[in-house]
Order: C-alpha cells, then sequence, then structure tokens
C-alpha cells in the first residue's frame, strides 16, 4: 500500500506582509483536496519567525488548516542561522524552543512502507549549539536500520556533488555535510528532499534522488545565482511503495510565478551580511 507525502516548501507565512499571500493560499486549497497521507514543510514556513514569534504562531495555525498530518523542519526564518551568515539571528535555546513549542521537534524520525523518513534541522550543521551534537547521534541512531532513508531538511546538502566546496548561503557547509554522511554510514540513502533554493529540480546522484521542492510562495530572479532547475511556484509529492519512491513536482491551480526582487528591500532590509537572499 503507497504511502503519499507532499512536500511543501518556503511558505513564508507573514503577519507584516502579504505580496505572496494567493500563492500560498492557492498552495493550500490544492493540499487540502489532496488529502495525502503526511504533509512535510521543508522549511521557511515563515518570513521572520526567528525575530518574530508572531509569525510562527500563523504558521502554526496555517497548518493545521490543512487537514492532514503535519512534520515539518525549521528554515534559516524560522530559527536562525549560524555566525557566518546571520550573526543578528543566531540559533539559540529561545528561538529552537519557540519553534518546538509550536512544531515539536526540529528533527524527528518515522517510518512508512519501508521507508525510515527523517526530519533533521540544517540550521543546526555548523552551528556549533549543543544540540548539533545531539542531532548527529539522533542521525546515526535513525539510520541503523534495514530501511531505506529519506532526509527532509531545509538546506540541500550540496548543488552538484558531495564532496564540493562551499556554496555560501546556498546548502550544508561541507564540514557537517561530511560529518552528515559520517552518521548515515552505509544506510541505505534513497531519497534527500529540500528547500530554501525556491526551485523546482529532481536529479539522481550516486544512486540516491536529491528533490529540490519549490516554494509556496515566491521565486527569485536574477537577484539569485544560477544553480539550474525551475525557478516556479509549486509542491512536490513523493509516493514510497515498498522500497521505492516516486517524486513529480505539481503545480496547483491559481499560482503565478511572483518575484521577490521587487519588494526584497522591503522585505529583507540589507544587513552587513549580503548572503541572506531567500
Amino acid at each position: 500500500m503507497a504511502f503519499r507525502v507532499l512536500q511543501i516548501s518556503d511558505t513564508h507565512l507573514s503577519i507584516r506582509y502579504d505580496h505572496f499571500a494567493a500563492n500560498v493560499e492557492a498552495v493550500r486549497r490544492h493540499v487540502v483536496a489532496a488529502a495525502p497521507d503526511l504533509v512535510v514543510n521543508t522549511g521557511d514556513l515563515c518570513m521572520d519567525g526567528a525575530g518574530d514569534a508572531a509569525d510562527l504562531d500563523l504558521a502554526a495555525d496555517w497548518h493545521a488548516s490543512l487537514g492532514a498530518p503535519v512534520r515539518a523542519v525549521p528554515g534559516n526564518h524560522d530559527v536562525g542561522d549560524i555566525a557566518a551568515i546571520r550573526p543578528d539571528q543566531l540559533v539559540d535555546d529561545a528561538r529552537l524552543a519557540a519553534w518546538r513549542t509550536r512544531f515539536g521537534g526540529d528533527f524527528w524520525a518515522m517510518d512508512v512502507e519501508d521507508w525510515r523518513l527523517v526530519g533533521l534541522d540544517a540550521m543546526l550543521f555548523g552551528s556549533g549549539h549543543a544540540e548539533e551534537e545531539r542531532q548527529y547521534a539522533f542521525l546515526a541512531h535513525a539510520a541503523a536500520t534495514d530501511r531505506r532513508l529519506a532526509l527532509f531538511l531545509h538546506k540541500p546538502l550540496f548543488i552538484e556533488r558531495e564532496d564540493e566546496g562551499p556554496r555560501g548561503y546556498w546548502t550544508v557547509k561541507p564540514a557537517p555535510r561530511a560529518r552528515l554522511f559520517a552518521a548515515i554510514g552505509a544506510a541505505d540513502l534513497g531519497l534527500v528532499a529540500s528547500g530554501h533554493l525556491h526551485i523546482a529540480r529532481a536529479r539522481p546522484i550516486d544512486g540516491v534522488d536529491h528533490v529540490w521542492g519549490p516554494s509556496a510562495a515566491f521565486v527569485c530572479g536574477p537577484i539569485q545565482e544560477d544553480l539550474g532547475g525551475e525557478r516556479v511556484i509549486g509542491l512536490a509529492e513523493h509516493v514510497f511503495a515498498g522500497r521505492e519512491v516516486v517524486s513529480r513536482f505539481v503545480r496547483p491551480e491559481g499560482v503565478a510565478d511572483t518575484p521577490l526582487d521587487p519588494v526584497h528591500d522591503e522585505i529583507y532590509p540589507r544587513t552587513a551580511e549580503p548572503e541572506t537572499v531567500a
């Protein structure tokens, strides 16, 4: 019996800005009508949950309206980031507690079919926070299984290959990436599903399906470097059956590929760190 997961990402819900509300509402309607077995949001649920907990409250209410079980992992706009990227919004105890109060664990595991779905807090990687070590231990324990592994996290692990160098704001840094793969060990990794880039791309790399889930809110224009894939609004569907998974992108009725660029400086005022884009 197949298990169907709808992956939404980068909803960027906000109490202050409604520039992208029509897209997010169209995605919500689609999810409600589709009635999946599980919804996974791969981060940036909020526009500024790391700065204002009211955005987290809004996101919690929005996800409760989907009519399906929901799991989520945080993005940089939900719990902050590492010092090299957002020294003014670091991942810390208060931000993690605010997330966990509303959404449960920021890393988690659940078994479906012959798979173990593992959600990871990408914002802990390279943070130096004590929870980073606990997450590596958690991942090693979760990977000690005969089931296939599917990872869900906000930032992609890499753009083109596992051993590539740093890609700035866009991916997990090389050192924590190496530790992540070491924690997985010999486990049968079959899927890595991420968000963050506001790009739809599905590509098998070294026998693993790497799926970038598109944003439910906005796309980036020239403000973002060319990373491949399609800059479209939508979501990803993953159907798990036995030890197989089939992934596809879905474009809900009523969405438009609304660009961030014209309102970027209004929503994200320039800081000392120019890497903060989406």
